[in-house]
């Protein structure tokens, strides 16, 4: 896809060096070739067949390994990461191998059965896994600071949120809003929260604790504070579990209470990509195609709009 030209003022394009950078080149590979359905195919296997383990379906795979789509060549290699992952199927097997999960029901509220909802929670897991780094190698050659500072001039929205979970929040030297009022807001919601008198979005970042969770809240023109000047993250090791996945987000189950971990999740089965970020503009049709891979519907969207 040719990098588009219409985009508004206050988005980064991407460098013209970016498609010829090694880390790049891995990214587009990776997300040509969505592991999901070679994992899909071993945990049917696995359910069908006389294995102890998935990993005994993995050992007895033919090298390569032809789908409808790609080939896998080396299975066992693509397959590794995700092993610890697929293991999870074990209790399908033999409910006393895991403990039971949160019920998983559909948008309009109706159960979904034991198995799909099982195998919706693997794949969440490994698309989480997977695009976590499809996107760090897509990202690193941008130097695009898009995802750690706040709305534009030109944006509509006053403010960015980064969800944060509580073990994330020690990471950030800032004030903290835990108030009845916050709790019982959300910050997408009107009438807005107002802290001493002004608008939440207009102080510095801060973190709130909203009825749906944490968030830190980067109102126009702040920056996150790990954003060091050079453009790259202070703590990158150590960085949240949301900027680990800019800017294609899986979302197959989402909780229904956010601010309730361990309660009911909702089949959502769709792919979520950024469109405020350069490479998701560029690479459109391949995110596209490979959400299809997926079984999942895509919704391109800003989040900065």
């Amino acid at each position: 896809m040719p990098p588009r030209t219409d985009s508004p003022p206050d988005l980064p394009e991407l460098p013209d060096t970016a498609p010829r950078h090694p880390s790049w080149e891995a990214g587009c590979r990776a997300l040509a070739r969505p592991a999901w359905p070679l994992c899909r195919l071993v945990l049917l296997l696995y359910l069908t067949g006389p294995f102890d383990r998935v990993g005994d379906v993995v050992a007895a795979l033919p090298d390569p390994v032809e789908t409808d789509g790609p080939v896998y060549e080396d299975p066992g290699r693509i397959l590794a990461p995700y092993l610890s992952i697929l293991e999870a199927a074990r209790m399908l097997k033999d409910p006393a191998a895991g403990k039971a999960a949160a019920p998983v029901v559909r948008e309009d509220g109706s159960p979904v059965d034991a198995l799909e909802g099982s195998i919706a929670r693997i794949q969440q897991q490994v698309l989480e896994a997977e695009l976590e780094d499809i996107n760090a190698r897509l990202c690193a050659p941008c130097a695009c600071t898009l995802c750690c500072v706040g709305p534009g001039p030109a944006a509509v929205h006053d403010f960015f949120e980064i969800p944060l979970s509580e073990d994330e929040l020690d990471r950030f030297d800032l004030p903290r809003v835990d108030t009845p009022a916050s709790r019982a807001a959300d910050p997408y919601e009107d009438p807005e929260l107002v802290v001493d008198g002004r608008p939440f979005h207009r102080h510095p970042p801060a973190i709130y604790r909203w009825r749906h969770g944490w968030g830190l809240v980067l109102g126009r023109g702040a920056r996150c504070p790990h954003l060091a000047p050079a453009g790259r993250c202070a703590v990158y090791p150590d960085r949240p579990d949301t900027c680990r996945r800019p800017q294609i987000f899986p979302v197959v189950l989402e909780p229904a209470d956010p601010g309730r971990p361990g309660t009911r999740q909702v089949l959502r089965e769709t792919l979520l990509a950024v469109l405020d970020c350069p490479y998701v503009r560029r690479l459109q049709d391949e995110i596209a195609a490979y959400g299809a891979a997926c079984g999942l519907r895509v919704v391109f969207r800003r989040n900065k709009a």
